[in-house]
């Protein structure tokens, strides 16, 4: 079921700093949508308002109809709206399947020889949530991963395996935040194809990252942060002929 995550007049600060400054905007699930702006634009703060892991904000964030002001992290989670994050997190020394196991619901799983003592409707349990785990690894693509341990993943691999792990609670919208830090080129292609079948299966996209060809070539829609504020919308051809945008981004001279 489509939702909208809708971003009305947010401001915040910070010991009298300025990090959000009226900012509007909406995302569907019909596009993927970006945020880009240098650092120190707000693009982390605003996520942190969005997910309740930031401090209360001014203006007010509605995502399927529900307003999100005052509740906390996990219980917007549980509406559908979830975030990762630029250091990602599980259980370093599980595979990176079992970390799927875990996520899709198979808590309390310490191995395939825990099964046989567990009662018949805890086994259904850990079935279904290692078939889970296989089907996000196939639509991810990173099959080859699944009996690698997540200690001994590069830092691009571990950024899929973040993304991935956030599927697993089946969300209605998804924050990625910087999610091809660290990444290669042949990774930032696995990392683009993921995001489209994401999309596909009618599951909101808001992304940050700082590498702006990247998001470019994937967003719908593109909007710009600068100093906390919006400084413009649109199309990635709009945005990358737009001479604000060029000048606060790319360091060049007003015509």
């Amino acid at each position: 079921m489509s939702a909208v995550l809708e971003v009305r007049g947010v401001g915040k600060t910070f010991g009298g700093v300025t990090a959000l400054a009226d900012v509007d905007l909406t995302v569907s699930t019909a596009e993927i949508t970006a945020l880009v702006g240098p650092n120190g634009a707000g693009k982390t703060t605003l996520f942190n308002v969005i997910s309740g892991f930031g401090a209360p904000y001014t203006g007010e964030i509605v995502f399927d109809g529900v307003r999100l002001t005052g509740r906390k992290a996990h219980e917007i989670a549980r509406l559908g709206l979830v975030r990762t994050f630029q250091t990602p997190v599980g259980f370093p020394s599980l595979t990176v399947h079992d970390n799927l196991v875990v996520a899709a619901g198979g808590h309390g799983f310490d191995g395939p020889q825990d099964a046989l003592l567990r009662p018949r409707a805890d086994r259904r349990g850990l079935r279904a949530a290692a078939e889970r785990a296989d089907q996000l690894l196939g639509e991810a693509g990173i099959e080859h991963l699944a009996s690698a341990y997540m200690a001994g993943l590069s830092p691009g691999d571990l950024k899929l395996l973040e993304i991935v792990r956030q599927l697993a609670s089946r969300p209605r919208m998804l924050l990625l935040d910087e999610p091809a830090a660290a990444m290669d080129v042949n990774q930032i292609g696995t990392l683009s194809r993921l995001i489209r079948g994401i999309a596909a299966q009618d599951v909101g996209i808001l992304v940050i990252d700082h590498n702006l060809a990247f998001v470019l070539e994937l967003a719908d829609r593109v909007h710009v942060l600068d100093a906390g504020r919006l400084l413009a919308g649109g199309t990635p051809e709009e945005i990358s002929r737009n001479a604000d945008v060029r000048r606060v981004y790319l360091g060049e001279e007003a015509a």
